[in-house]
């Protein structure tokens, strides 16, 4: 049997509440107890405690720890809270734990790096976001297995439809981006020609991204964007330049896999990375899109795909969509052999 400890995530219409409560949803319609730490904000301190205690020694025995536990990473709880959880993970046999983010890089503090792998080697199996991300753990200690998932699956609303619909051609020069636009300020100088076929969704624009972007799109929940992409590309990028992604965002793309890029499969969209991103080799070896060194290369890139080319493209991002909205990456990467 197979156990997910589920937190309570706040929705904050963010990728990251958004992909952690997709994995549990996942899991729970597959053959997973998802044992769920209640949260009630009208509480008490102390009665969260022990409501959150009560609920962790219901699955407490001999025959629950023959199974499977699965954890998502970083853990949001407190540190009391925590403590039942690692009490927890030591009793089961066989533990699993999937990353969302690493705080070390995400933050470009190394020095956190040691308390995450600590925490890491505790399981016999992690689910790295990519080959740059695992490398970079072992270089940091990590002792245990590690797969790799590069795609975070995408529940979404959207219905099955025919996605090669239309011309190609004009599908093809127009670009999408969506996400927190407040860490996106490339989007202040987006260069003429990107502007003319890009629109733009999320939450956080600065006044000059809405006065400057000529498709501004406002926000939109996560559950219904991926039916508000029609056609087109995605773009998956960070940071303040549009020559390529900077600072500690940019770093961060060298070693994660964004939910964008889900979102955008997920819709049947395919995507435009930059050419650094951890997931690029996976995008283009799969034909889920084409990479860029910078923003200015786009128009050029589109241009030069031959009509072969895409088709095969939104061929591949279809089967991908499927695969996303229905949680296949997770269950994959889960039942795959050592």
């Amino acid at each position: 049997m197979r156990y997910l400890i589920n937190e309570y995530v706040e929705d904050f219409g963010n990728a990251g509440s958004k992909a952690r409560r997709d994995i549990s949803s996942i899991l729970g319609r597959n053959s997973t107890t998802v044992i769920n730490l209640p949260y009630d904000s009208k509480k008490s301190h102390i009665s969260r405690e022990f409501e959150t205690w009560r609920t962790l020694g219901r699955y407490w025995n001999s025959a629950t720890f023959k199974g499977q536990l699965i954890v998502q990473f970083p853990l949001r709880l407190n540190k009391l809270d925590q403590f039942g959880v690692l009490k927890m993970i030591k009793k089961f046999q066989s533990k699993v734990v999937i990353i969302h983010d690493l705080e070390s890089l995400r933050r470009g503090d190394e020095s956190l790096a040691k308390s995450e792998v600590k925490f890491l080697n505790k399981f016999n199996l992690v689910i790295s976001h990519s080959s740059n991300m695992t490398t970079y753990l072992r270089e940091h200690g990590l002792n245990t297995e590690v797969r790799e998932l590069y795609l975070f699956d995408y529940l979404a609303d959207q219905k099955e439809t025919g996605f090669n619909q239309g011309s190609p051609i004009s599908k093809k020069f127009k670009v999408y981006f969506a996400g927190n636009l407040g860490k996106s300020l490339f989007l202040e100088n987006v260069p003429s020609s990107l502007n003319d076929i890009l629109y733009v969704f999320g939450l956080n624009a600065t006044q000059k991204m809405k006065r400057e972007l000529k498709h501004f799109m406002g926000f939109v929940d996560g559950e219904q964007l991926p039916d508000k992409l029609k056609g087109g590309w995605g773009l998956v990028w960070d940071g303040a330049s549009t020559m390529q992604p900077t600072g500690l965002l940019g770093k961060y793309l060298a070693y994660n896999a964004p939910h964008k890029t889900s979102l955008y499969i997920a819709a049947s969209v395919p995507v435009i990375v930059w050419s650094g991103a951890a997931n690029t080799r996976f995008v283009t070896e799969n034909f889920l899109g084409i990479s860029v060194d910078s923003l200015g290369q786009i128009q050029s890139k589109l241009e030069s795909l031959s009509g072969d080319e895409y088709s095969k493209i939104l061929l591949s991002v279809a089967e991908f969509s499927s695969k996303l909205r229905n949680g296949e990456m997770i269950l994959n990467v889960l039942r795959k052999e050592g």
